[in-house]
């Protein structure tokens, strides 16, 4: 799917591409959602312009996520998608080239439509494109400072179930902190990238004009990991005390059979023995042998519990 927008009034306008000749000129901003054959050969006839492979763009190498050659400049960037609580990173690519923005991804990435309808009241990131993808990155970033806010709300909320104590509540506090930590671990791998890009970036010939654009992402992004590792250093504790508190409900299960099979020991050594089936057993003619028996099974049953008691092991 193509969505080409072009620059009217200092304002971004989305038309329409349903056919070749509905990529102009004029076009600033062509974004390509897992395009089809057909529309990869139609902006290479309209723009002369080689587009790499959805498939492609997977790569980790730092020399296939950001490159120059005849075709542009190339930028492949991680974007953070969460969905029922389930985070992913989506690769999209980002091509300058002869005074246009393309953007290359295999799925939806909810913030190219945010940047569009931002864009709209904020004509200042309209100047180039260059402009325009230092304002989608811009866009993002405020996304992920939004993520990290709720994480940590999350992470408090957490932090109080936790010190409860609750032992039916750690198995879904595992699960959070989990989930949590694989979104923290996405998203600090996003702005690591993005902190390498960048740098070269700065240094690059299409700097000059967007300095304190691309600076200003910079020090946000350097905001981000500092909070991001706050996050990981405090996700780690709260894990360590959920699983010191399941290790000690755990252990007071494991206290209270121990407890019993040594109260239960002494009995069943009386038991056993009276239980045994020898013709010739003095105590089984007396008349109080029965309750003396359980008298005397009583008495070293409560022998250890009272024993335990006093070592204030029970």
């Amino acid at each position: 799917m193509l969505n080409a927008y072009i620059i009217a009034d200092r304002t971004l306008k989305k038309i329409p591409v349903n056919q070749p000749s509905d990529l102009t000129p004029g076009i600033r901003w062509l974004d390509l959602n897992d395009p089809t054959e057909q529309e990869r050969q139609w902006v290479k006839q309209a723009y002369q312009q080689e587009l790499q492979f959805v498939e492609e763009l997977g790569e980790i190498e730092a020399s296939a996520r950001y490159y120059h050659d005849e075709q542009g400049l190339h930028l492949h960037l991680y974007f953070l998608q969460t969905l029922d609580h389930v985070s992913r990173n989506i690769n999209v690519a980002f091509t300058i080239n002869k005074g246009r923005l393309f953007t290359l991804h295999a799925e939806d990435v909810p913030e190219l439509r945010t940047y569009y309808a931002y864009a709209s009241s904020h004509p200042e990131l309209l100047d180039d494109p260059m402009s325009i993808l230092l304002g989608i990155i811009a866009v993002r970033t405020g996304l992920l400072a939004d993520t990290y806010e709720r994480l940590q709300t999350e992470l408090e909320t957490l932090g109080r179930d936790i010190f409860r104590g609750e032992e039916r509540a750690m198995p879904r506090v595992l699960e959070n902190l989990a989930r949590m930590e694989d979104t923290n671990g996405k998203a600090r791998l996003l702005l690591s990238e993005n902190q390498r890009v960048f740098s070269h970036l700065l240094l690059s010939n299409q700097a000059p004009g967007h300095t304190d654009q691309i600076n200003e992402i910079l020090r946000d992004v350097e905001s981000l990991l500092t909070h991001s590792g706050a996050l990981a250093d405090r996700a780690k504790f709260l894990l360590d005390s959920t699983l010191g508190i399941i290790n000690i409900a755990h252990s007071k299960r494991l206290n209270i059979f121990t407890v019993l099979s040594v109260i239960l020991m002494p009995p069943m050594l009386i038991a056993s023995i009276y239980g045994m089936n020898f013709r010739h057993m003095p105590e089984l003619d007396w008349l109080w042998g029965y309750p003396l028996a359980m008298f005397l099974m009583l008495v070293v049953a409560l022998g250890p519990i009272l024993y335990l008691r006093y070592k204030d092991w029970l």
